[in-house]
């Protein structure tokens, strides 16, 4: 799922659509979806939270690290099922500079980031999970966002990581769990890979949800 509008950054409150200039064509799974896009936004940056998901108070839990490499920020929201109802943002996170930068980290090994391209947090396990990660890069006259939806269920006990990838104009979410090789050294282990087009076993609910203009 990708989308392009004009002028946006990391952590900010949208103040007013002027106009909408033109539509973009978008292609996701295999079909031509009209979409709006260059609209001129008059943007500020606020001190928005950049946490606001809570941790479960019980039950049993796995340990998960959420990362972005996008320097104009990345936005995670969780929902209750494929049908991507019962939204949450859960945090926000930037390859750099983010506004009310809260670190989080739990422990898990193989930790190569910027302190505010990741965060660790215990996730309640046995139970499906399902996070949207929106991601944002601007060049000099636009921002492209662009959007990848997973399902995954984690064990308790173990360790895992979300990695959120932007290259060009394309964004993958590969899971990974992270475990004690043979040899005694902690390694990843590739348990899925998800490109930006909506996959079928997700509604399109979920589409609908990444096209929402919102305001951040």
């Amino acid at each position: 799922m990708a989308e392009k509008v004009q002028d946006t950054v990391a952590c900010y409150n949208l103040l007013n659509i002027l106009e909408i200039k033109s539509q973009m064509q978008k292609k996701i799974s295999g079909t031509i979806i009209p979409n709006i896009g260059l609209l001129p936004l008059v943007l500020t940056i606020a001190g928005c939270a950049s946490v606001t998901y809570e941790e479960p108070k019980s039950g049993s839990v796995a340990r998960v690290r959420f990362v972005t490499n996008t320097d104009g920020g990345t936005i995670v929201r969780g929902y209750r099922s494929k049908e991507c109802d019962g939204e949450y943002e859960m945090m926000r996170l930037r390859n750099g500079f983010l506004f009310n930068s809260d670190p989080r980290r739990l422990g898990i090994p193989l930790w190569n980031y910027h302190k505010n391209a990741a965060k660790e947090f215990f996730i309640s396990a046995g139970i499906p999970q399902v996070y949207m990660f929106e991601g944002n890069e601007l060049n000099e006259r636009y921002s492209y966002k662009c959007g990848t939806v997973m399902q995954q269920i984690f064990e308790a006990g173990k360790d895992y990581e979300i990695n959120y990838k932007w290259h060009k104009s394309n964004c993958t979410l590969r899971i990974y769990e992270i475990k004690t090789s043979t040899s005694g050294s902690a390694e990843k282990v590739l348990l899925q890979e998800r490109g930006n087009r909506l996959s079928s076993e997700f509604s399109n609910a979920c589409l609908q949800k990444f096209k929402q203009v919102r305001w951040y």
